[in-house]
């Protein structure tokens, strides 16, 4: 629970002891507030102690006063903080090393007299105004007389919030990444901010005091108060009451009536305060509302000492508004400005009302020093069920990290039986921990795995492995297991701009993904490859040098059609711009050694050279191209009678141009920017056999409307097209006028050869068409909440017109709608369609489904079903999931369920993540 606990849970431990670190600049304070009557006994002088005459011991006058009154600074810090109150801190003295108050009967408490007689009340010290003295009256009265102060308007609620959701740490299996180590982000709220409570139109609304402007009835976080800079202005204390009473030979003072003390932006409400200035005691026996930063506590029973900094507080509740996190504790001690301790203490984001999660603990002990809370007793129950206990746990109070249980994770599935895993996490420094990852499968055995992060200046990476040390479901294989090492490395102190990266990934057997990976990437994953590279990059060059390794897992795949090992590859790039005359120069060099089991093998060196010449003009462009490539081989294992040292050098010309068009136009009641793009691309290549060249990582560019403009249809330097083509194209764009947004794209082009192409990927005869196939495509995001897309190859000279296609619909509702439709087709390769939606059907539940299906070969591919429900504190996903395996002969099903408590984290299958996978737009 370490990770998922602390990232909710620290704002709410230090948030409550706040209450204590509000002490710390207390006791080095100069000041201290002291008020007597002045001369003649018509008014009352206040000011810092030791600055008043001194006064002859007699009972103080009552006097009655204006409602315009000022008070010195009250204790105050000598470097005030905005989330410190000095006043703020409630203190009674402690009769034992633990005092603790009765819990309060909710009744008015009528406050102690002192040991000498009740002193008359003096006049209300109303809201300060920038002067030490209170005017006189016309005459004194023999009794308190209270003037009424103004009372404020209540504040209305802030806008509603954006909801944002909070990101979940998940362990990885073997094949997928991880990030490197990092303390957790925190998270960005997009709501309004909420408005302080600080209305107070009487002691009775306290309780409504407490939770106004927070938005409860809204999903997702809001927006903690901003806070309010400390300045000469705002630092001091200032205190509005009902009544006040000043006993001067005492040195204390009595509040009375709706008793607001605000400073920095922080308040304290109450009905009844008291005020120990030789003592240094503050004292409330009634409700007392405090307000700081991002915290609110409501309580009754409080004191503080300001010189012992010890307090506490009885039957207190609190609220986080940024988190809006409630809950209660029936007694909050003060022990010191480091430690506290609380008792029956409770923690949830459901809405007062709302029970639906709640994390109690018999009690709960925090020490700064060593930023950790202690809890006794915890307790988290969903829906009034206990689904876990802990006698002790310990929890960090910032986001540091430290060693624990991470959150478990279950789940089923037809091939492993139950899969149950629970991971420890090690924080053995502060640049590299570890991690344990038991995994439990009850049809194989118990798998252990284990990662090893580190990052430091330059280097970071990350280590996983793990075993099966005998797989009780499987015949053919014993130990069982899997080794995925990554790394990158900056090695600018060597010389500028130079990296290094490492990426290995091995499995003990070619089904070892299938029965223990837990997605349809990683079960579908065909090559599995390793690789390591230095790379060199300046402004003008970039060099690289690596190594690549394939491990072909289907075996299925004949082997010519298996990719080559790079042992090793050199490329050196230099590119430079606006050079002499306004060209711009480009120069391509690679030497590449390729090995593959039972082939031709052997090294390739390619040479590249390019000038071009761009003309851009804000009616369109012109650029003339000349390019170069020369290409030889030192080849082994060749046929007998073949060339051992082929070589091939060609060129190619081009001219590429095109021209902008653009109008105002209104559609659909908006204005927008219509554009007109023509184009068109000449390009020359003469005719060079090359049949007799190896082909070790060339094939045919997919056809696609960007490839029309490329200089060679095929993708590697094995082979170079002849070519003597036009390519005509048009495209046409419509751009908001209001904030530049694209929303629509359509574009259609062809090919038009004047000649035949006798360059083949294999000898073979001519291809003699005089055109390509047209390709037409077309994006659009102009209608709302939907996204369309689409895509054609129609080809006029084949009898099968269509050889490619897409087309795409995806629906993203204000309410969590998604909706996602598309079809997909190759001609002789593939034909799939793919259906997913999450809608929900009332305002708790939601239906999850997917069907990815093969046209091609009439069988499903993957099929997912499930349920969402909860509301804005809770959800509880289930989803059950069938798959096809990578060799297409067998289905596995898995279940998957998670509970997710916002604010507090996610327990059970990342489903989310899983989701975000498999359904588009989720």
């Amino acid at each position: 629970m370490k990770i998922s606990l602390y990232k909710s849970c620290s704002s709410l431990l230090l948030g409550a002891i706040l209450l204590s670190t509000a002490s710390t600049a207390v006791t080095s304070a100069e000041y201290r507030w002291e008020c007597q009557p002045a001369a003649g006994g018509g008014a009352w002088d206040c000011g810092p102690a030791g600055s008043l005459p001194p006064l002859p011991a007699e009972p103080p006058q009552t006097v009655k006063t204006q409602p315009a009154a000022s008070t010195s600074p009250l204790a105050a810090p000598a470097e005030p903080q905005a989330d410190r109150i000095p006043a703020g801190n409630l203190a009674q003295p402690p009769e034992t090393a633990r005092n603790r108050p009765s819990k309060s009967s909710g009744e008015r408490k009528t406050p102690p007299a002192p040991s000498s007689a009740p002193p008359e009340e003096a006049a209300p010290q109303e809201k300060p105004a920038a002067q030490n003295t209170v005017p006189a009256p016309a005459a004194p009265e023999p009794e308190a007389a209270v003037s009424e102060k103004p009372t404020p308007q209540p504040q209305e609620p802030p806008p509603e919030a954006t909801p944002s959701p909070e990101p979940s740490p998940e362990t990885a299996s073997a094949p997928e990444t991880e990030e490197a180590p990092a303390p957790a982000p925190a998270e960005t709220a997009t709501a309004e901010p909420v408005a302080p409570a600080t209305t107070l139109p009487g002691a009775n609304d306290l309780a409504l005091q407490l939770d106004q402007g927070i938005p409860w009835q809204q999903c997702g976080p809001a927006a903690a108060t901003p806070r309010i800079p400390t300045t000469e202005s705002n630092a001091q204390i200032l205190i509005e009451a009902d009544s006040a009473t000043a006993l001067p030979d005492e040195n204390k003072a009595h509040f009375q009536g709706a008793v607001v003390i605000r400073q920095n932006g922080n308040s304290l409400m109450s009905d009844d305060l008291q005020f120990d200035n030789t003592r240094k005691i503050i004292r409330s026996d009634d409700r007392l509302l405090v307000q700081m930063h991002d915290l609110r506590v409501l309580g009754s029973k409080a004191w503080f000492d300001l010189q012992k900094q010890q307090g506490s507080m009885a039957e207190a509740s609190y609220r986080i508004p940024s988190r809006k996190a409630r809950g209660e504790a029936s007694l909050l001690e003060i022990q010191d400005s480091k430690h506290s301790h609380y008792e029956n203490i409770s923690y949830t984001t459901c809405p007062p009302g709302n029970q639906g999660f709640l994390l109690t603990a018999d009690s709960m002990e925090i020490d700064q020093d060593k930023q950790i809370g202690t809890f006794h007793g915890a307790k988290l129950k969903f829906l009034g069920v206990p689904i876990f206990y802990a006698p002790k746990l310990t929890l960090p109070l910032t986001e540091k990290r430290k060693s624990g249980l991470l959150v478990p994770s279950a789940g089923y599935s037809s091939r492993n039986g139950l899969d149950l895993t629970l991971p420890y996490y090690f924080n053995l420094a502060p640049n590299y921990d570890a991690t344990f990852v038991p995994r439990l499968l009850s049809k194989r055995g118990l798998l252990l795995g284990g990662e090893f992060r580190f990052l430091t200046r330059n280097n970071k990476g990350e280590l996983y492995a793990e075993i099966l040390p005998d797989d009780r479901e499987s015949n053919e294989y014993g130990t069982r297991g899997a080794l995925r090492a990554r790394s990158h490395s900056n090695l600018s102190f060597l010389t500028q701009g130079l990296s290094a990266d490492v990426d290995i990934n091995w499995v003990s057997d070619d089904d070892y993904l299938d029965d223990m990976g837990r997605s349809l990437a990683v079960t579908s994953t065909r090559h599995l490859l390793s690789r390591a590279a230095l790379n060199w990059r300046l402004p003008d060059w970039d060099a690289l040098a690596e190594i690549r390794d394939y491990n072909t897992l289907d075996k299925t795949i004949a082997p010519k059609d298996r990719p080559y090992s790079l042992l090793p590859r050199l490329a050196v790039n230099w590119t430079h711009f606006q050079g002499a005359a306004g060209l711009d120069y480009r120069v391509g060099v690679e030497m590449t050694s390729f090995y593959r089991d039972d082939s031709v093998t052997g090294s390739r060196f390619d040479l590249s050279p390019t000038v071009s010449l761009p003309l851009i003009r804000d009616w369109g462009f012109l650029e003339p191209a000349l390019s170069g490539r020369y290409t030889s081989y030192e080849l082994d294992n060749e046929l007998p009678g073949q060339d051992n040292k082929p070589d091939r050098g060609t060129w190619s010309a081009s001219l590429d141009s095109g021209l902008y068009f653009d109008r105002s136009v209104n559609w659909l009641g908006r204005h927008m920017t219509q554009t007109l793009e023509p184009r068109a691309y000449y390009l020359y290549t003469p005719y060079v056999n090359q049949d007799d060249l190896p082909l070790f990582d060339t094939g045919l560019l997919d056809f696609s409307f960007n490839n029309l403009f490329r200089d060679n249809r095929f993708n590697g330097p094995d082979r170079v097209g002849d070519a003597n083509q036009l390519t005509l194209a048009l495209s046409s764009r419509l751009l908001s006028e209001t904030d530049g947004r694209e929303l629509l794209n359509a574009s259609i082009g062809q090919i038009y050869y004047f000649r035949d192409r006798r360059v083949r990927l294999y000898p073979g005869d001519p291809l003699d068409d005089s055109s390509s196939s047209i390709i037409a495509e077309l994006s659009t995001s102009a209608f709302d909440h939907w996204m369309l897309r689409a895509g054609l190859e129609y080809d006029p000279n084949a009898g099968s017109k269509v050889r490619q296609g897409l087309a795409m619909a995806t629906y993203r509702g204000d309410n969590g709608q998604r909706l996602h439709a598309s079809w997909r087709l190759r001609k002789g390769v593939l034909e799939q369609t793919d259906l997913a939606a999450v809608w929900p059907v009332s305002n708790k539940l939601s239906l999850i489904g997917r069907w990815y299906y093969s046209v091609e070969e009439s069988h499903s591919l993957e099929t997912v079903a499930g349920l969402e429900y909860g509301d804005c504190c809770w959800h509880l996903r289930a989803v059950w999931r069938r798959y096809l395996d990578s060799n297409g002969e067998a289905y596995n099903d898995t279940a998957l369920l998670q509970l997710e408590l916002n604010g507090l984290g996610k327990l059970g299958n990342n489903i989310d993540n899983f989701l975000d996978r498999t359904i588009y737009g989720y």
